[in-house]
């Protein structure tokens, strides 16, 4: 059997690979007018799911399928999360700016900011497989992060090595913004995936 088969590891990966850089192409294309990026987010995370168990169709298909069925939904969840990321923007930034800093100014960011994680980490994909309201998704995402916090913690370190490699130089943020999103979305959904699949053996 050659590397070219069609049944070959090389051809299968590389058929992922260009899934996963179309992927990423429909998440920047619909996350250009930015008040859609948590539709467009989740909409990513509906065909990763279904991606880490090889369960995909289409990916294009899937994908805008997806983005219509969550947008209300999504969208709405966004507005919770942008401000919530601009809040931590401007505290970090007085933490790393300024000289003479508190302790407790300090360890309010770190705290606001696994908050703010434990809130959005697991929502998304809660979105793209269950349905739920809102509330619910968010509580359930805080619930995830305490239950499974080893896996968590694994999976934020995951996420912060991969965007490390993606700032790292020039030709690593080239790849990064080819591939870089949709291979994060890919590592979220890998490890809440498998996390699902036992909450929903204990139902």
């Amino acid at each position: 059997m050659g590397i070219f088969n069609i049944n070959s590891g090389f051809s299968k990966f590389v058929n992922r690979l260009l899934d996963v850089l179309f992927l990423n192409l429909l998440w920047i294309l619909f996350s250009l007018p930015i008040f859609t990026i948590g539709a467009a987010t989740c909409a990513a995370f509906s065909v990763t799911l279904k991606m880490v168990d090889d369960e995909e169709g289409y990916v294009g298909k899937m994908f805008i399928k997806a983005f219509k069925e969550n947008f209300k939904q999504a969208s709405l969840m966004w507005l919770i999360t942008a401000p919530c990321i601009y809040v931590l923007y401007l505290e970090w930034q007085v933490v790393l700016k300024l000289d003479d800093i508190s302790a407790i100014v300090i360890i309010g960011a770190i705290f606001s900011t696994a908050f703010v994680i434990a809130m959005n980490l697991y929502t998304y994909p809660l979105i793209a497989r269950y349905e739920n309201s809102l509330k619910n998704m968010i509580k359930n995402s805080f619930g995830i992060c305490m239950i499974y916090f080893g896996r968590t913690l694994f999976l934020c370190f995951l996420i912060a090595l991969e965007v490390l490699i993606i700032f790292w130089n020039n030709w690593t943020l080239l790849v990064g913004i080819l591939i870089g999103p949709e291979f994060i979305i890919f590592t979220v959904s890998g490890i809440s995936k498998r996390i699902f699949q036992q909450i929903d053996k204990g139902m």
